[in-house]
C-alpha cells in the first residue's frame, strides 16, 4: 500500500532449508594415556574443529570441550550448526580398602574402597556386575574383586578371605586335623590369636606365621573340652569365639 491508498499483491516462493543436525554423542570419554576418536557420521560440505581441523573426525588425546561447526551449501544460502562436546577423562580404579563384616556362616559381608577418575562397577566372578560397592550373604572363604571402569578404560582384581574358625579340631597325631588355628589367617598380617582354657588361662599364642594350636600346653597334652579363643586383627577389631578339642 503506498501513500495514497493504493495496493497491489505479488505472490513470493520462500524455500525452506533445513538447519544441519549435528550427531555427535552427547559425551565421550577419554581413557587415561589413550585416545579417543570424535566422529560426525552426517555428511555435510564443510567441518570445523576448535582443534582447528577440518575433516568429519577428530583423535583426541586431552580431556576437556570440544567444538564441532558443519555447513551446508544451498546455491548462494549457507546453512551451518556449532555444537560443543564435552570429553571426559576416565581411568582404572585403584582398590584402596576391604571392609569386612565376617566370622558369621552365610551373612558375611565385603566392601570395596576404590579411588580413580572414572564410573566403576564390581562383581566377584568379573561375569555379572553391580553398582554398589557392598556385597551382601557371603558365605566364609576366599573372593576375588572386580572393579571395572563403566567406559571401558580396564578392570583391576584383588582377593580377599572372610575368615572363620573351625568348630573342633582332633589333635591325634593322625596327620588330618591335628592343628588348630583361624583359616585363611595367613593372608592377613600381624593377626593374633590368643587361646585360654574354660578359667581363662592363657595357652598359647599363635601368629600369621604359626602352623595353629598342637593342643599342648608346656609340652603336655590337654584334655578334650571347650576353649575359647580372641582374635585381634590388623584393624585393631577384635573377635572372640570357642571351639572343641577332641581326641
Amino acid at each position: 500500500t503506498d501513500n495514497f491508498g493504493c495496493s497491489s499483491i505479488a505472490k513470493l516462493d520462500l524455500t525452506l532449508i533445513p538447519t544441519p543436525i549435528i550427531s555427535l554423542e552427547e559425551k565421550y570419554y577419554l581413557c587415561k594415556d589413550y585416545t579417543v576418536t570424535l566422529t560426525e557420521n552426517n555428511t555435510f560440505d564443510s567441518y570445523l574443529w576448535s582443534t582447528g581441523e577440518t575433516t568429519p573426525s577428530i583423535t583426541v588425546s586431552q580431556d576437556g570441550n570440544y567444538t564441532l561447526t558443519v555447513t551446508e551449501t544451498h546455491g548462494s544460502v549457507i546453512c551451518s550448526t556449532t555444537e560443543t562436546v564435552p570429553v571426559i577423562l576416565s581411568n582404572p580404579a585403584v582398590i584402596t580398602q576391604f571392609i569386612t563384616s565376617d566370622w558369621t556362616e552365610n551373612n558375611n559381608i565385603i566392601t570395596v574402597n576404590v579411588t580413580g577418575l572414572g564410573n566403576y562397577e564390581y562383581s566377584l566372578n568379573n561375569i555379572d556386575y553391580q553398582d554398589s560397592n557392598v556385597f551382601y550373604d557371603l558365605d566364609l572363604g576366599e573372593y576375588t574383586i572386580y572393579v571395572r571402569d563403566k567406559h571401558g578404560c580396564g578392570t583391576v582384581f584383588d582377593d580377599i578371605y572372610l575368615l572363620m574358625h573351625p568348630k573342633y579340631f582332633t589333635p591325634n597325631g593322625d596327620g588330618y586335623n591335628d592343628y588348630w588355628k583361624i583359616k585363611f589367617s595367613e593372608n592377613e598380617p600381624n593377626l593374633t590369636v590368643k587361646i585360654f582354657d574354660r578359667y581363662g588361662k592363657l595357652l598359647k599364642q599363635l601368629d600369621t606365621n604359626s602352623i595353629g594350636w598342637d593342643g599342648k600346653y608346656l609340652g603336655k597334652d590337654v584334655p578334650s573340652t571347650d576353649y575359647w579363643f580372641v582374635v585381634t586383627r590388623q584393624n585393631g577389631k577384635e573377635h572372640k569365639g570357642h571351639f572343641s578339642l577332641k581326641r
